[in-house]
């Protein structure tokens, strides 16, 4: 087997070069603070999640929490931003804020460069918001079957030139309380059905949603897991409890395995992972949780200001209590969660999406030869003319041979089966030509 990062040698060894200078541009980059919050590379995409407490962040509402939000989002500098309890329905006079009331905040305190504005989607329902400082499309405010409560959905359109693929975010407020096997456990464990049903959706043609194959994904939000460990483990893992409305149990990555949860720790060190606390009361209530095959994770944390030395905080402008609520050291309604994604350029041939090119996928091939019309690369169809011939087996012959120098050696075929079917390949194309 051979482990193959973009789609020819000659890619590779370009992308290398960028990797280099993105890197050695990083050095300087990332010696900005000197901390635990510099992004390890130049090139990671930053995404942040954060339960803010019902549009406590607008100076109308709270100038003190405002201020703070503001230093938050200078230090952190989020390439995407997931914000949650975006529109207070609850107090009464109060106007609940939405998406344009996001966006001009975030204008305002973390403005972009040329004048560009922050892309921002909320919908008619929930109080999740999806901000971007690249393009949004695909927006969505629910699943389809629909899930509890309203979300922010949305492809993150991602520069071409600089990553090889856009970004999928799926931003979640799941409802909150309540123990194992409760009334609001079982909401939360519909919302997940919801979740993984709406990804595989996404991950076969057809249907209410389609991605590109290979798209990298996340899961992310205030998920309020306080009951059982079911809604969690679909996930992960995808299995769904309600089979009758949401469909059978499906893997949620491209490659057919569990996604990841980042697990972040307070300010990336140790082992203290709660994401709320109140008098003494800690919980883990917010996560990011990704497509492995397609992402790494880079640096990440959770961001506790108060734990944080008084070097770090000088050195990032942040003040002691900049993620408390008022000047407690004990009371955080929420704290956010940092993670640094790196987005992973698949070969034309890996058809499976393990990151490998392989035995396997030219098996993936072999099954499909012959196909004419509505072929994807999942079915074998590695240069995108939507069959499956010899053209596509050359491109995975020379993406496994082109590779070998750099990662490894290319084994022999297992089998004299391998050859001869190889032989009747080359065959066939020489006939043709």
């Amino acid at each position: 087997m051979v482990l193959i990062r973009s789609g020819s040698l000659t890619n590779c060894m370009c992308r290398v070069m960028v990797g280099l200078v993105c890197f050695l541009g990083s050095l300087s980059l990332n010696a900005q603070t000197g901390t635990f919050i510099d992004r390890q590379l130049s090139s990671d995409l930053r995404m942040m999640s954060y339960n803010i407490l019902w549009d406590s962040i607008f100076p109308d509402r709270d100038p003190v929490k405002a201020a703070k939000f503001d230093r938050v989002m200078d230090a952190i500098n989020p390439d995407i931003l997931n914000l949650q309890e975006i529109g207070d329905p609850f107090t009464s006079g109060w106007i609940p804020k939405n998406g344009n009331d996001v966006r001009d905040l975030l204008n305002s305190v973390s403005p972009l460069p040329g004048g560009a504005s922050w892309n921002v989607y909320k919908g008619s329902s929930g109080d999740s918001v999806l901000a971007s400082k690249y393009p949004i499309t695909m927006t969505r405010n629910s699943t389809s079957p629909s899930g509890d409560l309203g979300m922010a959905i949305g492809l993150v359109n991602l520069p071409d030139d600089q990553f090889p693929s856009d970004f999928y975010v799926m931003n979640n407020h799941y409802k909150c309380c309540g123990s194992n096997g409760s009334s609001e456990d079982l909401r939360r464990q519909q919302q997940s059905d919801a979740n993984v049903a709406w990804l595989r959706d996404a991950r076969n043609p057809g249907g209410s949603v389609n991605l590109a194959p290979g798209t990298p994904f996340a899961v992310v939000g205030d998920l309020n897991l306080v009951g059982g460990p079911g809604p969690l483990d679909t996930l992960l893992t995808g299995n769904i409890s309600n089979e009758a409305r949401y469909g059978v149990d499906s893997p949620p990555d491209w490659d057919g395995t569990s996604i990841t949860d980042a697990a972040p720790v307070h300010n990336g060190t140790g082992s203290t992972n709660y994401t709320w606390r109140s008098s003494g009361s800690t919980s883990r209530l917010d996560y990011i949780i990704y497509s492995d095959s397609a992402l790494d994770a880079g640096n990440k944390f959770v961001l506790n200001t108060v734990s944080m030395t008084s070097t770090d905080r000088t050195a990032t402008g942040l003040l002691q209590y900049d993620t408390a609520q008022g000047n407690s050291s004990t009371y955080f309604d929420h704290l956010p969660v940092v993670v640094d994604f790196r987005l992973f350029d698949f070969a034309e041939a890996d058809f499976n999406y393990d990151r490998l090119v392989d035995d396997t996928d030219l098996a993936i091939w072999q099954n499909s030869y012959g196909m004419k019309t509505g072929a994807t690369r999942l079915m074998g169809d590695a240069n995108g003319d939507g069959d499956v011939d010899g053209r596509d087996f050359l491109v995975w012959q020379q993406q496994v041979a082109a590779s070998a120098p750099e990662f490894a050696a290319v084994p022999e075929p297992a089998t004299l089966s391998l050859f001869l079917f190889t032989a009747l390949v080359f065959g066939r194309i020489s006939r043709r030509t």
